[in-house]
């Protein structure tokens, strides 16, 4: 059961589900629309600008199907709204949480807790002790919504190479 922290929430509308091939598509269009808004004024305009809807489509396809990830939606009223994939990590019990994503005009509602919560049920549910995750170190507003999903900062950073730009990113774990 997932908690309604947002009494303006429909919750009998709201459901986090695994994704399937029938998802891969839409989950692709969340990501771009995502990345295009969160990004912006941190990941060069041009980068993002060039981003296309079906960018994921072939990854999210070929590592869906060899198991290699697995992804959660969030679906409102039948509408994909949110995204995300993980990735079980080399370390035992250890799961990687790759991406979560809204669509731009869902965030700031509870959306993102609700989808949250589902996520990390999940995660628990296929027994993983721990979720790690990279996110760019300029990302403020992902870095609190993590926090306040008691995630802490390793103090451990990685760099990510996006378009022909490096960045900084933080790693961020929870005990589950």
């Amino acid at each position: 059961m997932v908690e309604n922290k947002n009494r303006n929430l429909d919750l009998s509308k709201i459901k986090v589900r695994m994704a399937g091939a029938g998802d891969i598509d839409r989950i692709s269009f969340v990501l771009a629309a995502s990345w295009k808004t969160a990004y912006r004024g941190i990941i060069a305009d041009d980068y993002l600008d060039s981003l296309k809807n079906d960018r994921w489509v072939d990854f999210l396809t070929e590592k869906l199907r060899d198991n290699a990830v697995f992804s959660m939606i969030l679906q409102d009223n039948e509408e994909i709204i949110g995204a995300s994939v993980l990735a079980e990590s080399e370390k035992e019990g250890q799961v990687h949480l790759v991406s979560i994503y809204l669509l731009p005009d869902k965030i700031g509602h509870g959306f993102g807790h609700v989808f949250y919560t589902g996520i990390e049920n999940e995660m628990r549910k296929r027994g993983f002790a721990k979720c790690v995750l990279d996110v760019l170190e300029q990302n403020k507003r992902a870095i609190t919504f993590y926090e306040t999903h008691g995630f802490a900062d390793t103090l451990t950073e990685t760099a990510a190479v996006i378009g022909e730009q490096s960045y900084i990113c933080k790693i961020l774990e929870k005990e589950l």
